[in-house]
């Protein structure tokens, strides 16, 4: 009860406000200490205690990692960390969409830095060390007024790839002009021979995991050359998607026209279609990509979606607003429960086996003998 009441009290006070309560309650201790849940699941060398991780843009500064980890999630993610410390754009720069359960940001990568971040990081590695069982990403991007962004991108992984389980590229965000030109492929070439450059001239000696954070508003025929250029390239994987600039969806709330990226609910369908897509393509071409979901994650039924439509991972960060610090928690026993319903004993079997989202949630609700018949 203390903790929907937490929640409540949260929710009524302005965003960016609220999220920086949160973050102090929970580096102070003030949050539950739930029993482990473990489905797991491996990509590669990566052994992830459960697939459900938070998105990048919760923890920007790499604060709070341990508490999250007593949150029942199987992963985190921090950042997105630049080089150097930057305010943002300015504020009011995050709404609620109470009435679609959504949430529309415009922050510019406002965090302290990489050196502060490095710091924390260091600090956490000192008793958890790179592959212990909760698993850390650092999400790294540039500063918005760089003069040499491909240069940030292997200061970057230079500096924080040997506290990092693995990298997220992030060339996806809307907030920072024209990040998502890297899409391109001849950017985008360059920005991963930037991270692997930044690597290789680190202190880690194993060869980590690297992903792309793409957006949700490309086109298909963008969608194939990015897995074309991920696979020459040797990218791990993909996470599909980040915040989506299309408005084109019903939204009923008040601040549904504010400019920034829309996440939660309303990015479930096409977050969903584009992760489908990509599984598709992965598999007609007998790839190794994996694939990371985020994007309208809110409970068991959303999150069974994502892995039938091909997601090896799945992230949230809205439904932890409207949820409260057990989300994580009711989504992996839903999982659980769903997967008995469906006499389904290692998660893997049912990955990637459904190509489109409509079908993938009527399965999650109803049962894979309603969809048979």
């Amino acid at each position: 009860m203390i903790w929907k009441f937490f929640t409540f009290l949260v929710r009524i006070l302005d965003p960016e406000k609220a999220h920086n309560i949160t973050l102090l309650a929970l580096k102070y201790g003030l949050h539950p200490r739930l029993q482990k849940i473990k489905i797991k699941t491996k990509i590669n060398n990566l052994e992830f205690a459960n697939p459900l991780g938070i998105a990048a843009g919760f923890d920007k500064n790499a604060e709070v990692i341990k508490t999250i980890h007593s949150l029942n999630f199987g992963f985190t993610e921090v950042g997105t960390i630049t080089p150097i410390s930057q305010y943002g754009n300015p504020k009011p720069r995050v709404f609620r969409l109470e009435k679609d359960k959504a949430i529309i940001n415009r922050n510019g990568f406002n965090n302290l830095g990489m050196e502060k971040a490095k710091k924390k990081l260091e600090n956490y590695r000192r008793k958890f060390p790179v592959g212990s069982e909760f698993l850390v990403g650092v999400n790294i991007g540039p500063n918005k007024d760089s003069i040499n962004r491909f240069k940030d991108y292997e200061v970057l992984s230079q500096n924080l790839s040997s506290f990092a389980d693995y990298i997220t590229i992030n060339i996806s965000s809307p907030n920072t002009p024209n990040l998502r030109d890297f899409h391109e492929v001849k950017n985008l070439k360059k920005v991963v021979m930037s991270v692997k450059n930044g690597i290789l001239r680190s202190k880690n000696t194993n060869l980590i995991p690297v992903f792309l954070k793409i957006a949700p508003d490309i086109t298909p025929d963008d969608l194939e050359e990015i897995i074309k250029v991920s696979n020459q390239e040797i990218i791990t994987g993909l996470i599909i998607s980040n915040t989506t600039i299309d408005r084109e969806q019903d939204l009923k709330s008040f601040n549904s026209k504010e400019l920034g990226g829309l996440s939660g609910a309303p990015l479930f369908l096409k977050s969903t279609n584009l992760l489908s897509l990509a599984n598709q393509i992965i598999k007609e071409n007998n790839l190794k990509l994996y694939l990371i979901a985020a994007g309208g994650i809110s409970d068991c039924q959303s999150a069974y979606a994502k892995i039938l439509c091909g997601a090896h991972l799945i992230q949230l960060y809205t439904s932890m607003t409207y949820e409260g610090p057990l989300v994580a928690n009711k989504i992996i026993k839903g999982l659980l429960m769903l997967m008995k319903r469906d006499n389904i004993l290692n998660i893997d079997d049912i990955r990637g086996i459904i190509k489109n989202p409509e079908t993938a949630m009527k399965i999650a609700f109803e049962g894979f003998k309603q969809y048979k018949s």
